[in-house]
């Protein structure tokens, strides 16, 4: 009797056996799927990740620059309101000495 029992159940443990090996070998392979799918989700990450790294260290060098020349910018606007002074100075030199000019050729006149 046990022997036949044995024999009704062994066909049916097999066949879940069977069953229960090609789920976990689908699930399985689903996992390996889902993992290659996060893996190229993860390079094309680090891959915009690089790409802005890049940018923003272009952006900085391009910030730089725009500093540099608003320094100079400013070095050249120093320069020209140095020039606009001595320009102012040396017209009123000019003016000083006309009239001086002025002065002593009236006072050679007469």
């Amino acid at each position: 009797m046990q022997k036949e029992r044995d024999d009704y159940w062994k066909p049916i443990v097999a066949d879940l056996k069977r069953e229960c090996d090609v789920f976990k070998n689908e699930w399985k392979s689903k996992e390996n799927e889902w993992k290659a799918e996060r893996n190229v989700l993860k390079s094309e990450r680090d891959t915009f990740k690089a790409e802005r790294d890049v940018f923003k260290i272009e952006r900085d060098v391009l910030k730089a620059e725009r500093d540099v020349f608003k320094t100079e910018r400013d070095v050249f606007k120093t320069e020209r309101d140095v020039f606009k002074t001595e320009r102012d100075v040396f017209q009123v030199e000019k003016d000083s000495l006309l009239l001086e000019n002025v002065g002593l050729k009236r006072m050679l006149i007469h």
